[in-house]
């Protein structure tokens, strides 16, 4: 953001409401880190937001408030639309929040991509409640998405219904515990690595992870089974299988295309015009992989293509996106819905 449009933030003169809006934002400022596997990830998540300063959190309040002024609008033209994106709330939040503030009780939010894409509401309420409400609230999440120029999505809202969780009989329950402390007791005796014996008597399984190297798991996992299945038969009960695993946890720094990636997402695919199924990356590499319902055939599909490449390379070198990827190469694929490179 250049200098001129932060002194014309500065000046703006901001209502009570948005002003307790931007207060709420310094203190909700969070990053959402997604693991990667294989070094590939498709990724519709939440991104990293990091406010810095009034002038900033304004950025978030053009397209992330249901109350934007024409002074406001007026500014954000002059930022380039992806960045905008990047500076405010994941919609998921703000719908919430704002949901909340009216007074609703909301169980949840959320966006989905497949098979189209929608936005859910589910609402925490009885019956009665709920049909009275469901008109306002659409209007409300209507409100949001068209000032935020979000026009891909359909909206739906329902009633929230709370899993219950399974509670086990007094039987299931005294299985698990004479299973579970008898096989754990054995493998340690016999000294194997293992760092879980879990039993679900309602499936009759027994899973067991061995947290070690894959060539240790597989030198052992036979052996395992057998002892298993001999103290269940010592204990008499009978019908269980036995699951090994070799399951291990490895937290990773999130990479540059996670942290990317989100907003980049929610920005391509949110607008019909840019016709974007799908965004992705992965990490070696650093390349960017946009998906679109266009075929190659349509006389259009280059200009689209060049239309959102250069929209995603004016964001990735942005002052906001450069710092992290550090002048590190990267590459743009956008392909057609037949799968042919259309940029």
């Amino acid at each position: 953001m250049d200098n001129n449009i932060k002194k014309e933030l500065n000046q703006i003169e901001i209502p009570q409401e948005l002003r307790e809006r931007v207060l709420l934002g310094v203190e909700q400022a969070r990053s959402n880190l997604e693991p990667n596997k294989d070094n590939k990830s498709w990724s519709f998540g939440k991104k990293i937001t990091m406010f810095s300063g009034v002038a900033v959190l304004f950025c978030g309040l053009f397209i992330g408030s249901a109350f934007v002024s024409p002074t406001m609008k007026a500014l954000a033209s002059k930022i380039p639309y992806l960045n905008l994106i990047f500076h405010s709330k994941w919609v998921g939040d703000e719908i919430l929040e704002e949901l909340k503030r009216k007074g609703y009780k909301v169980g949840s939010t959320g966006v989905g991509y497949t098979p189209k894409k929608t936005v859910s509401v589910f609402l925490d309420m009885k019956d009665r409640e709920f049909k009275k409400a469901k008109p306002d609230v659409e209007k409300i999440v209507r409100h949001i998405l068209k000032s935020r120029g979000y026009d891909a999505y359909s909206i739906r809202v329902s009633k929230f219904e709370p899993k219950k969780d399974y509670v086990p009989s007094e039987k299931e329950k005294n299985e698990m515990t004479v299973l579970n402390q008898e096989v754990t007791k054995k493998l340690n005796q016999l000294h194997y690595k293992f760092d879980n014996v879990q039993t679900d008597p309602t499936e009759h399984t027994i899973f067991i992870n061995i947290g070690a190297s894959k060539d240790y798991y597989n030198s052992v996992k036979e052996d395992v089974e057998k002892v298993a299945l001999e103290m269940v038969s010592a204990n008499h009960y009978k019908g269980y299988k036995i699951n090994v695993t070799n399951v291990t946890v490895e937290v990773r720094k999130a990479d540059k295309g996670s942290q990317i990636t989100g907003p980049l997402a929610e920005g391509l695919m949110s607008k019909k015009e840019f016709k974007v199924t799908g965004v992705g990356f992965k990490s070696k590499p650093l390349t960017f992989m946009i998906q679109t319902s266009v075929q190659s055939t349509d006389p259009k599909s280059k200009e689209l293509g060049k239309k959102l490449d250069q929209m995603i390379v004016e964001f990735l070198n942005s002052k906001e996106i450069s710092p992290i990827l550090k002048n590190d190469p990267y590459e743009i694929i956008i392909k057609s819905k037949d799968n042919k490179k259309i940029n």
